[in-house]
């Protein structure tokens, strides 16, 4: 039986999504105004965080831990980090968007509207399902968030109904030059599953990239039994690797911590040996970060 802890924390579940943010307050104040989320714990990057994610000049950088309205214990933190102006959101590889559950996706499609989110995917409905309903929107911190009312499970995966307008993280989106490449990533490091794949159109790649609307790009799943973690897209030509300061976090949606059972057991190289943080999401748990296939920084908490 899988390891399970009082709070829903399992293997493989999204705990922290990571954005590097050149005006933290601002970016937030986003968050606070327009997705009810509240500050958990705010401080400063500390020596032995910097190094456990391989970027030793983040030291004493503030970062904010925010956690939505429901209670729910998984966070979006924000660290304060130099703007890349050359970073464009979804030209490159990595972590490219946030997917989170939300009650109304046509209501937050209106409120959204008159906020500083740029909204780049109207409210629509999927071919293949209609249990979920997204839109699409990017802050600003050039993070781009699928927002996701949940409306039922999928024949093969359990999805989170939202319990507050706008509820926590359930998926994170990959971008990958190699999508096959990627999933066995997941799958060999950390025993997860390969989950359905789709070719399919999709709007806001064909949108970033000026292609034809109904050009198919190939995605596919991870997952932990019926719970989903990551959608994994193919990305087509002209997609670059990141760019980033020295020594730094990448720009947008720097890095992705995932729940796991035993750091011992884990098949993929650490970037520092373990180590233990109190702050929120750690709770004095051992984590330790290493790197994706396309990249991707990825941190893990031990259960």
């Amino acid at each position: 039986m899988a390891i399970k802890s009082e709070n829903g924390d399992v293997e493989g579940r999204i705990k922290i999504a990571t954005v590097s943010a050149p005006d933290i307050d601002a970016t937030y104040k986003c968050y606070r105004d327009h997705f009810s989320y509240k500050i958990i714990e705010e401080s400063n990057v500390s020596e032995e965080q910097a190094a456990a994610w391989g970027t030793p000049k983040m030291l004493g950088r503030r970062q904010i831990i925010a956690g939505p309205e429901s209670g729910a214990e998984v966070y979006i933190r924000l660290v304060q980090n130099d703007e890349v102006p050359e970073y464009e959101y979804l030209k490159t590889y990595g972590w490219n968007a946030i997917e989170i559950t939300v009650k109304d996706a046509d209501l937050l499609h209106e409120k959204l509207k008159d906020s500083p989110f740029e909204i780049i995917g109207k409210p629509t409905e999927f071919d293949f399902s209609d249990a979920i309903y997204p839109m699409q929107a990017v802050g600003l911190s050039k993070e781009l968030f699928y927002l996701n009312q949940v409306r039922g499970n999928l024949p093969a995966y359990d999805l989170p109904l939202a319990q507050s307008f706008v509820d926590h993280i359930f998926i994170m989106v990959l971008a990958t030059p190699d999508v096959e490449k990627a999933v066995q990533f997941y799958v060999d490091a950390f025993g997860w599953a390969e989950g359905n794949t789709f070719h399919i159109p999709y709007s806001v790649i064909n949108n970033a990239f000026e292609l034809a609307d109904d050009t198919k790009h190939f995605l596919c799943m991870s997952c932990n039994g019926r719970v989903v973690n990551n959608e994994i897209d193919q990305y087509p030509k002209g997609t670059i690797i990141r760019p980033r300061n020295d020594g730094m976090l990448e720009p947008g949606i720097a890095m992705t911590t995932y729940m796991v059972e035993d750091l011992d057991k884990v098949n993929v190289s650490l970037l520092s040996e373990p180590t233990t943080f109190s702050s929120a999401g750690y709770n004095g748990r051992r984590s330790a970060c290493c790197i994706g296939s396309a990249g991707e920084l990825i941190e893990l908490i031990e259960l």
